[in-house]
Parts: C-alpha cells; structure tokens; sequence
C-alpha cells in the first residue's frame, strides 16, 4: 500500500501591514485531527478524501492556517517548520510526501518561506521521494520551490472554489509518479506582471482567456497539469507577480513550449488587467438610487483577503452621511462587541466602530444604536468555496444604526459566504446593500443573489494603485510600476 504523509503551513503575507502575525493568529490541527476535513472543500479535505479514495495509507503531521497579515516572526516559522519535519521524520519510511501551502507566505527571515519549507522538506526526505505541492492562485512561486518539488498544483479559480479539486488531483499525481505511470517534469515562465487581486476573477476576461486556453492544454494530453498563478502583489519578495508552471509526462521542451505561449497570452492581456474603481461618494449614490437589491458594494481598499484588517469605515460613514437604508456591513472590531455586550440584546449601545487597526482605513465613526443580537459568532461555511469549513469570528453583536445593520466580528472573517450573515439572523436576499470587504472573493457566496456589484476605490492595503507600496525587493522591472516596451521572454 502507498504511504503519504501530509502536512501543511498557509499564510498569505501582506509585507505592507502592520497587523501581527502571532501563533494566536493561526487555526493549528495535529495529527489525525486534521483528518476532521474530510468532505469539505478545503484543500486538507481533498487530500483525505483523495487518499481514501485511492486507497492510500495517509499519515498526518501538522495543518496551521491563518487570515493574510503582516509577515511571520523567524521565531514562530521556525516552530512550526520544525513541527512539520519532526512530524514527518516520525512517519518515515513512506512512499511520498503532500504539502498543503499558500505560496505567498513570507517571515521576517525569509521572502519566499513556502520555498523555504519545502527545501527543508526535500533536505530531510532526500532526493528521490516524490514531494507534491498544492497552492493558492495568488501564490508567488519561484525557481526554489519549484525545483525542490515534484508536482505543484494550484488552483483554478477565483473565488476559491477547487481546492479540494486541486488537492486530489495533487494526490492522484504523485501516486501515479510513486506507482511509476508518469515521469513528471515541470517548466516555470514567469512574465514581469504584478495583477492585483482584482484583476484575477476567473470566470472573466482576461484571466478567463488564458485560464481556458490552460483547460485546452490539459485536455488534448499535452500537459499533465498546468498552474497559472496570479501571484499576491502585496507581498514584496522577489518572485511575486504572476507564474505559468506547466507539467508534462517527461517532456521537457513540451513544457517550455506550453509555458512559454501561456506566458506570453498573459503579457498580451497586460493592459486588460489594470483596474480602475468607483469614488465611495459616487459609489454609495449609486447604489441607493438603484432600483432593487442586494446591491454589493466592494470594499476595495479593505479586502481582508487580502491582509486587511477589516474594520475600515469609509462605506460605513458615506452610506450614514447619504441616509441609506436597509444596508449592511461587516467590521472587525473587538472593542465595539465588549460594547455592545454591555449594554445587551435591546440595550442602546454608544461606541466608536472601526478604524482602530491603523491610520489607512478611515477613522472611527460614532455610532448610537440598538443591540439586536449577540452570539459567540460561530458559523459554517455553506459554500461553494471552503464549503464545510468553520469559521469562528469570535464574540459577535448586531446592532441596528439608522438604517444600517452592523455585524461587529472580534476577529476578521474575509467574507464570501451568505452564511456570515445568515448565522446572526440577516437575511441576504432582504438587503438593499451588502457591503463585503474583498475584492473577488465575495462572488462566490453573492455572486449569484447580486442585483448589482460596485467596486469601491476605497483607501488602504487593498488600494489597486501599487505605485502607492514603497517595493524593496521585488524583482524590477515589472508591470504596471514599470514602462516595459518589450519582455524578453526567458525561463524563471
């Protein structure tokens, strides 16, 4: 029987936020508790089921997962690496080894950490076991983890909803390669784009474009499996901005070649991908003088998703200032919940929501209102992306301010799901205004409900202007910071 161990460390590093990262920060499973995932749509889910599936032997080391923030200490990477090899050290002699990673994971001791971790990993394995590697799509990936790798597979979409899809078919590839059917081989092409996070909803143009020219390749047997990586511009390290990573069964000029046109289909749609958002004055109006609901007002600037920190008020004081009505938001704000549990369901809550994070967000706004619910904010998501998955917001207070419902989180819950607002009582369906805090990923929980969707040029880490992030070490010159006439296609 086949034997995989499998483990995993996800963070996306936001190297511009001054939100901490502490081991707090991270959801930590150990053992066979990570097997809890099994039939969720989560990447740990897909793996399980895969192995179960295949009828593999799976073994478990660590899962630690955490919302984007600001990059991770040397001190806490390097506990939770060290945990990860002494897991996996524990389970050898196995066949192969499955890592769960993000991609644009970056800690004070290095740029690129998921390199870092499965270096590390295929330093202790040696240089024969067969490593398989799973990632998000805005991963940055480099020459470094790719060459320690024997399979990577990223997802297709986004919003997220194949992570389990892209999990077994990881396992089903590095089965096959341990079972000797295939020889994978892998070609990187890393054209010098830098997409924000908006720009890479998969179901439209451009990324549709090159996403399905990628489902052409796999389809006709050419490739085993191909990786388009968006990348995460905001993590300053020198491999972010977007990737091709093309597999094929032992062929490695077929993998150049493929790489290279996908490569090169992503530097022509370069222009298609600049963003350009609403005024939230203009924004605001807009949607109240809609003629029905939901209108999703995109919170740009504050896509927690996105290292964020959920808690910016600039929507929040427009849609007060402009009277509207039957709208609701999501903020982050801890203190505010103390608050409002003070005062109790009923009560008249007097607080300052919001803005409290940093000085990029807005500034906290005065709110008087009536406590309609409290709750201990655990939910489930319904999906489709992380269908299954709990999510534990902590301490969580609605309160009805003029018009608007406020859902105050003690912890930030990058939102996507109908269900963060069902589970405190809130129909969706009912709501004139939605206001999420994301730039993509509210389509797959709302995509379908929307009546309209404003994007918000609001102000903050999300901002879609990078000329605004002071980069050190991204790798230059890359578009849009720089005027390129001409790439000079080359391999990473």
């Amino acid at each position: 029987m086949v034997h995989l161990i499998a483990g995993g460390i996800m963070h996306e590093t936001h190297t511009f936020s001054a939100e901490p990262t502490p081991l707090e920060a991270f959801a930590v499973f150990r053992g066979e508790d990570c097997a809890r995932f099994a039939g969720t749509n989560h990447s740990m889910g897909g793996v399980v089921d895969a192995a179960a599936q295949l009828g593999v032997r799976l073994s478990h080391t660590i899962l630690t997962q955490a919302t984007s923030t600001a990059p991770v200490s040397s001190a806490l990477f390097e506990d939770m690496v060290g945990e990860l090899l002494d897991g996996i050290r524990r389970q050898l002699p196995a066949d192969g080894v499955v890592l769960t990673l993000h991609g644009a994971m970056v800690s004070d001791g290095h740029l690129e950490a998921d390199a870092e971790i499965v270096c590390r990993v295929r330093e202790l394995v040696g240089p024969d076991m067969p490593i398989a590697v799973t990632l998000d799509l805005h991963a940055n990936l480099g020459p470094s983890l790719v060459d320690a790798a024997t399979i990577v597979v990223g997802y297709d979409t986004y919003p997220h909803i194949d992570l389990a899809d892209r999990a077994q078919e990881a396992v089903r590839l590095l089965v096959k390669t341990i079972t000797g059917e295939i020889n994978p081989v892998m070609a990187l092409v890393k054209p010098p784009l830098l997409p924000v996070p908006q720009a890479m909803f998969t179901s439209q143009h451009p990324f549709s474009t090159i996403f399905d020219r990628a489902f052409e390749l796999e389809r006709n047997g050419k490739a085993l499996t191909i990786t388009i990586s968006g990348g995460f511009a905001y993590a300053d390290a020198p491999a972010s901005g977007m990737s091709v990573l093309v597999t094929t069964d032992g062929n490695p000029e077929a993998a150049r070649e493929m790489a290279d046109e996908l490569a090169e289909l992503a530097w022509g749609l370069r222009d298609d991908m600049r963003i350009a958002n609403a005024a939230p004055e203009d924004a605001v109006a807009e949607a109240i003088a809609f003629p029905e609901g939901p209108v999703i007002l995109v919170d740009v600037g504050d896509n927690i998703g996105g290292g964020t920190p959920g808690d910016g008020t600039v929507l929040l004081a427009e849609l007060l200032r402009q009277g509207a009505r039957d709208a609701v938001m999501v903020i982050a704000d801890a203190d505010a919940v103390q608050d409002a549990f003070k005062a109790g369901v009923g009560g008249i809550v007097k607080t300052r929501v919001g803005g409290k994070a940093d000085t990029l967000h807005g500034e906290p706004v005065p709110v008087t209102g009536r406590v309609r619910l409290l709750s201990d904010g655990t939910w489930v998501h319904e999906g489709p992306e992380n269908a299954g998955v709990p999510a534990r917001p902590g301490p969580t207070a609605v309160v009805e301010v003029d018009g608007i419902t406020l859902v105050l989180n003690s912890r930030k819950i990058a939102p996507g799901d109908q269900q963060q607002l069902k589970s405190v009582g809130i129909d969706p369906l009912r709501q004139k205004i939605i206001v999420v805090k994301a730039a993509v990923r509210w389509r797959g929980g709302f995509g379908p409900i929307a009546k309209h969707a404003i994007h918000v040029a609001t102000p903050g880490l999300g901002d879609v202007d990078l000329s605004r992030f002071a980069f050190h070490h991204l790798t230059r010159p890359i578009h849009p910071l720089d005027d390129i006439e001409h790439w000079e296609r080359g391999h990473a």
